[in-house]
């Protein structure tokens, strides 16, 4: 008998045996479609059919189990009878589950501003606004947006959304719920309190009051291995197949509710917030979604899976032939890495969040559904071997506010006009940028506040906000309004736990320090991290900057001003009594944290030193080392820092916030337009480690002495061999030189010629190496100066000490604010000199002879 045939006259049997006493059976299964969903299902119900077909004796049939009434079914098709009511009355009303947000009426705010917040029609979650939710489908107005959005709800695909918290993955998945019919699934709530318990409390409480279940499997020698790990499966199959089938009820419920006027697109949107706050009118139940799973415990596993089996089937004749389900599963890290040790494949281990994603693709058709996971971290490693390894797509496209045009129109989106007209409403549209921008995130909990504290104070409320989110207050605009709304409610939006604690890990620790001090000297981001860093997103301090997680940047405001809390923050009182405060310095800030201290950030820290070495103009014997001070007469003249603009030079002198010092190239073009002063910065941080600083010193005969600078952070004293190799990777055939790249190449010839160049005769340059060593000394002296194709020297480490202890903490993090607040705008290089460094040709024979650099093409990175 072929299925359909079969299907049929199952279908009549149950009809006919709906009052059967006492075993009753169940009106489910009185049509042709059900029925074959059940069959298709359970084949053996087909063998029986045929029997009793051929026999006309139907008994064997009407009793299996599948069909008959229990006493589980019954309950639960009593709780769904229940809801239809007031389901109805939620399909009728025109606002949906969440009330409009108003200002609290205990502000006595100005009326006008009560009119406006009105007016913005912001839904009320919690009783704050809930800007998650603010305009639920507004993307379609917005091609990138909508682009964003497809590129993530890809049919047939399990789509991994990887980036920072915060930074807009839920707000993209409820878009692509307003145009796909699906599930919004949520580890665990958060404080926006939007989306159903049940997930959640099968994750925390029924899997882990499982007795039988082992979260620690034997070794798969075991005889018991086998049996440990299908019950595990079986386990999570049970306890999540329950999961899924209480949201296909009811939402098979909601669709039979809304066929006979017709299946709309805003529909779809009104199962979003239904799911998000899954409370009905009239209904006492404070989570429908989570309640019905308390209806279910009395069904067996086999007929859970009948009925997921049959809701669908049921769905594809209500939505047609074209029906597919979205499953949205939200803070997915919270189980991307739990119970690894429970579950294997091909004796690989992985974790629930697998698992999960395993049972319910197993319990629909591959052509129905796809799934949308998002996270902050989801390792790869669960998902490469199959069944998932080519249906996945993992992405990190999210976005963010790092267009100032962009991120203004948002603001002012919330503003009342009248404010935005003024000086200060101006100015405050400018601050929220200079401070927010970046993760979606950091803008919203700051308009929240706003809104709450109906707008009476917003640049107060703004200080307040980034003074308790980084314990730095700003200076940008003065305020003396009186302390009003508690903005620990805002930051506690942003990231509660970031905002408590400085980066962990050695990785982590060296990254931060590095981005730290590439700012310290050129006011921007260094040349993206790859992937191997996404524990700096996991944490919150870095966020993946392209669309498939390979490119990681730690460049917000605020969260760069915590990390240099975090790196500028006073030591504990040794342990002593009375307790002794220790020494606050530069100098014991980079002895602390010398462990994360790499060559990279220690370039970058020495072109904020070495301007404050040379302000006033020392001898450049004071502050370089010379092995053999007999060889360079030069080298007991004054020195002072300069900077080329074109073919002009002005000095750099040291104060408490200084300009951008460094250039900081990613290509040989843009060491090339720096050496042709085309950038104006005194400084430039080369894409390589050979060198690592490039900058020029004048001397005072008026001549010009350019600088090639190794760094190195060692606690071993650099000499003999160790000493020699690292000169070597100075010498002409290994400047500018990437290991793991093949650089012979004409370009690359002509710019290690030009930083060498000694054939042009506008102007006399010495070429000075420079071995810069932390917290060892360097001891040049064992080292010939005929070994060597240009002079070489060492930084006096016992003046680096002394002026590092001299220069208070506070400049080093005022230089830092100041240089992680210039923003997107074009980093402004030092002023245009008063007067011009003249340059005098005088020859001196212990002094290597090059021209000054001359105008390029090259374009600056």
């Amino acid at each position: 008998m072929d299925i359909e045939e079969a299907a049929t006259v199952l279908a009549e049997i149950v009809t006919a045996g709906l009052h059967n006493e006492p075993y009753p059976l169940d009106p489910l299964y009185s049509d042709k479609e059900t029925c074959t969903a059940l069959i298709s299902r359970r084949p053996e119900l087909n063998r029986l059919l045929e029997v009793a077909h051929r026999s006309k004796e139907h008994g064997p049939v009407q009793r299996h189990p599948s069909i008959r009434r229990t006493k589980g079914k019954d309950s639960l098709n009593t709780f769904l009878k229940k809801l239809r009511p007031p389901f109805m009355r939620f399909l009728d009303g025109d606002d949906g589950p969440f009330d409009r947000f108003i200002p609290d009426s205990k502000l006595e705010p100005d009326s006008s501003i009560v009119t406006h917040v009105e007016s913005l029609e912001i839904p009320a979650v919690s009783k704050k606004p809930g800007l998650l939710i603010h305009q639920l489908g507004r993307f379609e107005e917005d091609p990138q947006l909508m682009n964003r959005v497809n590129g993530i709800f890809q049919k047939n695909k399990i789509t991994f959304l990887v980036n920072t918290s915060g930074s807009g993955k839920t707000r993209l998945s409820f878009e692509g719920l307003c145009r796909h019919w699906g599930f919004y699934f949520i580890m665990a709530r958060d404080g926006n309190n939007l989306g159903a318990a049940d997930l959640g409390e099968n994750l925390y409480g029924t899997l882990d009051g499982a007795t039988d279940f082992r979260y620690q499997l034997p070794a798969t020698d075991s005889p018991n291995f086998q049996k440990m790990l299908k019950r595990n499966m079986e386990i999570v199959d049970e306890r999540f197949g329950l999961v899924l089938l209480g949201r296909l009820l009811i939402f098979h419920m909601y669709s039979e509710l809304i066929q006979p006027y017709g299946i709309r697109e805003e529909h779809k949107k009104k199962w979003l917030l239904f799911q998000l706050k899954p409370q009905l009118p009239g209904d006492s139940s404070y989570d429908v979604l989570t309640d019905v799973q308390g209806y279910m415990d009395d069904l067996k596993p086999d007929e859970v899976l009948d009925l997921i089996a049959v809701m669908y089937c049921k769905l594809r004749k209500i939505h047609g032939p074209q029906f597919h389900l979205f499953y949205v599963l939200d803070e997915a890290q919270l189980v991307s890495r739990q119970h690894t040790s429970a579950f294997q494949h091909e004796g690989k281990q992985y974790p629930l969040l697998r698992e999960i994603v395993q049972t319910w693709s197993a319990k629909s058709h591959p052509q129905e559904s796809s799934f949308v996971v998002l996270g902050t971290d989801i390792p790869r490693e669960g998902f490469e071997s199959a069944p998932f390894s080519g249906s996945i797509n993992w992405l990190s496209d999210t976005g963010g506010f790092d267009d100032e045009t962009e991120h203004r129109r948002y603001v002012s989106s919330f503003l009342d006009p009248s404010y935005q007209a003024t000086p200060a409403g101006e100015e405050f549209l400018r601050r929220v940028w200079t401070w927010c921008r970046g993760r979606y995130r950091s803008t919203d909990a700051l308009i929240k506040a706003l809104l709450m504290d109906a707008f009476r104070t917003p640049h107060k409320l703004l200080n307040d906000y980034v003074e308790k989110a980084t314990t730095h207050r700003p200076t940008d605009y003065d305020d003396d309004e009186p302390f009003r709304y508690p903005i620990d409610v805002a930051v506690r939006e942003l990231d509660p736990e970031f905002f408590t604690v400085g980066p962990t890990g050695p990785l982590r620790k060296s990254t931060v320090q590095q981005v730290l001090f590439h700012y310290l000297a050129t006011s921007h981001h260094p040349s993206p991290f790859p992937a191997d860093l996404t524990p700096l997103v996991s944490s919150g301090f870095g966020r993946f900057a392209d669309k498939k997680l390979s490119s990681v940047v730690m460049d917000e405001p605020m969260f760069l001003l915590r990390a240099a809390r975090w790196l500028c923050e006073r030591p504990e009182p040794e342990f002593s009594f009375p307790p002794v405060d220790p020494p606050h310095n530069c100098y014991t800030v980079l002895e602390r944290h010398q462990t994360s201290t790499t060559s990279r950030s220690l370039a970058g820290f020495l072109a904020f030193y070495l301007t404050r070495a040379f302000d006033n103009g020392p001898t450049l014997s004071n502050v370089f080392s010379f092995p053999h001070k007999s060889v360079h007469k030069w080298a007991q003249q004054k020195a002072q820092l300069v900077a080329f603009r074109e073919k002009e030079a002005s000095t750099v002198g040291y104060a408490s916030t200084l300009p951008a010092l460094a250039a900081s190239p990613s290509t040989l073009a843009g060491v090339d337009s720096w050496l042709d002063g085309a950038t104006g910065f005194p400084f430039c941080l080369t894409p390589t480690a050979d060198p690592d600083l490039i900058f020029h010193l004048k001397l005072a005969d008026e001549r010009f002495l350019r600088v090639i600078l190794h760094s190195a952070v060692t606690d071993v004293v650099l000499k003999d061999i160790t000493l020699k190799a690292v000169l070597h990777r100075l010498e002409p055939d290994r400047l500018l030189r990437e290991e793991a790249s093949d650089t012979d190449s004409s370009e690359h010839a002509s710019v290690v010629a030009k930083l060498l160049d000694t054939t042009q005769d506008d102007g006399p340059f010495r070429i000075l190496r420079v071995v810069a060593s932390f917290p060892a000394l360097t001891h040049l002296k064992t080292v010939s100066p005929k070994s060597a194709s240009s002079p070489f020297a060492n930084l006096n480490t016992g003046l680096f000490k002394r002026l590092t202890e001299d220069i208070p903490v506070s400049d080093l993090f005022e230089q830092l604010l100041s240089s992680v607040t210039v923003g997107k705008r074009k980093r402004d290089a030092l002023p245009p000199p008063d007067t011009r460094a003249k340059k005098k040709a005088r020859p001196e024979s212990d002094a290597p002879r090059t021209s000054r650099p001359r105008k390029g093409k090259g374009k600056a990175s």
